[in-house]
């Protein structure tokens, strides 16, 4: 069997000298097919307390940053906009947000959590937090700092910010 180690080096010194010979030579197609593994397992782990992994991403945005726009939650959210628009209306039905119309233009709908939102957030919170401690188990400290730093050279690098979204850095 080859040594795990030795590939990860190999495909280190083709990404050093831009040789990518195979699509598992690129960062991100691996970023990509990690995000989809947690992405299933969070949906799992969510199903349990009738969420689903939409629900977790716009209620969990608004814990940190209420009052976003429909348009702020589709992108950060990861989400096209009509879907993002149409999941905050179940949500808004639901009780777990409210959406209100911006003062200054109609046409701008902001969102709020409200408390049964906040009770939800309470609720998918530990399966998230399960699922993000699984995929980090065995990482130190200044190997998770490492990560973060890393990803957001990363985002600055292609001229994204993470809030708010849609902006360049």
């Amino acid at each position: 069997m080859a040594d795990p180690a030795r590939i990860h080096a190999d495909k280190l010194d083709r990404d050093r000298d831009g040789l990518a010979t195979s699509i598992e030579d690129l960062l991100p197609y691996l970023m990509n097919r990690l995000l989809v593994q947690l992405n299933r397992n969070l949906t799992e782990r969510l199903r349990a307390t009738g969420y689903s992994l939409q629900d977790w991403r716009i209620v969990a945005i608004l814990v940190t940053h209420d009052g976003a726009s429909i348009n702020q939650l589709a992108e950060a959210a990861v989400l096209p906009q009509p879907t993002a628009s149409r999941l905050a209306a179940q949500l808004d039905s639901a009780g777990l947000i409210e959406r209100r119309s911006d003062d200054g233009d109609q046409r701008r709908v902001t969102v709020y959590l409200t408390a049964k939102g906040r009770a939800a957030y309470a609720d998918m919170l530990p399966h998230a937090v399960a699922e993000y401690e699984a995929a980090m188990s065995g990482f130190s400290v200044s190997e998770r700092a490492f990560l973060f730093k890393a990803i957001e050279r990363m985002a600055g690098n292609i001229g994204m910010r993470f809030w708010p979204p849609g902006e360049g850095a």
